[in-house]
């Protein structure tokens, strides 16, 4: 299946993504054959860094913009070869001593901030509108598609600094939690920073648990993240948490077997929970008036149920945000509610193999 079709309501599973030539999205071709081997120009850019030192303003927007933008520190840290432990400053330290990047912590105001330790040096700013995707050229017939955010950000390092970086795909480090498994449990994420425009809703996702109670007969438990108090009726059964601290999420994700949730900073964050045995959640993002390929952490169990809108955004790596495009003037295209309650059930029990 081509990813970037569009048209319909559609499925993504996670991963790399290989596609034909024909099939790749609008973008960038590497100056060099990344997957055979190649590397960048060298530029004496990690020389440079390496020896002024740098510091990575993540920005101070939201949860998601955070998380995805650490690929920026992840890059420098890896073209750099720095050892030492880094330093997070900002609003978030909880949550960052549970990343798998070593850092030391301290909070403060935003914005969030990632240093290698030098006072002064080199600074390098995440603006999420800015990179662009990558295609990388595999043979005559076929090229890797690097659409999402974090490879983006990776890649333009890469390059900037000259010096070929370690990560194939999903450069993001992981956070972690000592939860283990809880077969059958559901998490699902309504909380968002839009919640008109980007939220499937409590009744939304208390539908997908009737689907899924209905189809199979097992020990289910449903716990919805919810930034707001209106819990569903549909399905009373489910626990609902109000306003938890991204942190104290880290736990409810490491303990499900699958999460759903509305394309936020929240669902990116548990793509990247990480359970004491190295493995997590599966993920399913939903996706409306944002690309699904973009923002993503490219995790292979980070997945996408996308929208026409969201889908004709990827294929033509095109934002919103950016390219002022509201996406009102499409119609329905772009509303979530529109998703099939079925077809989230359906593809959760695909990923999770439940039937």
């Amino acid at each position: 299946m081509n990813p970037w079709t569009t048209g319909t309501m559609s499925q993504h599973r996670g991963g790399r993504r290989i596609v034909r030539r024909e099939h790749a999205p609008l973008g960038r071709c590497l100056p060099y054959q990344r997957a055979a081997g190649e590397g960048p120009d060298a530029t004496g850019g990690a020389e440079a860094t390496r020896r002024l030192g740098w510091s990575v303003v993540l920005g101070n927007r939201g949860l998601g913009d955070m998380i995805l933008a650490l690929a920026l520190a992840r890059a420098l840290s890896d073209g750099t070869d720095h050892d030492g432990e880094l330093h997070y400053r900002g609003p978030r330290p909880r949550l960052m001593q549970r990343c798998r990047l070593p850092m030391s912590t301290s909070h403060n105001t935003p914005p969030h901030i990632v240093q290698n330790g030098h006072n002064d040096g080199l600074t390098f700013h995440a603006i999420p509108e800015k990179p662009q995707a990558w295609l990388d050229v595999l043979d005559h017939e076929h090229v890797e598609a690097h659409t999402a955010l974090p490879m983006r950000y990776y890649l333009a390092t890469e390059q900037t600094l000259g010096v070929r970086l370690p990560a194939r795909h999903a450069p993001l480090p992981g956070f972690t939690s000592a939860e283990r498994e809880r077969p059958f449990h559901v998490v699902f994420v309504s909380a968002t920073s839009w919640p008109t425009r980007k939220d499937y809703g409590a009744e939304g996702f208390a539908l997908v648990a009737r689907v899924l109670a209905d189809r199979l007969a097992a020990p289910w438990s449903f716990t919805l993240i919810t930034s707001t108090d209106a819990a569903p009726t549909q399905h009373p059964e489910l626990d609902t948490l109000t306003g938890p601290d991204a942190v104290d999420c880290l736990d409810v994700f490491a303990s499900a077997e699958v999460v759903i949730g509305n394309d936020t900073g929240l669902t990116h964050l548990a793509a990247l929970t990480e359970r004491p045995d190295g493995t997590g959640p599966q993920v399913i993002g939903l996706y409306g008036r944002h690309a699904h390929a973009k923002w993503n952490t490219g995790s292979d169990r980070h997945h996408a149920i996308a929208t026409p809108f969201s889908q004709m955004l990827a294929a033509a790596d095109r934002c919103p945000v950016r390219d002022r495009l509201d996406d009102a003037l499409w119609s329905t295209s772009a509303d979530l509610t529109g998703i099939p309650a079925e077809m989230i059930a359906e593809f959760a029990a695909k990923v999770t193999g439940w039937w």
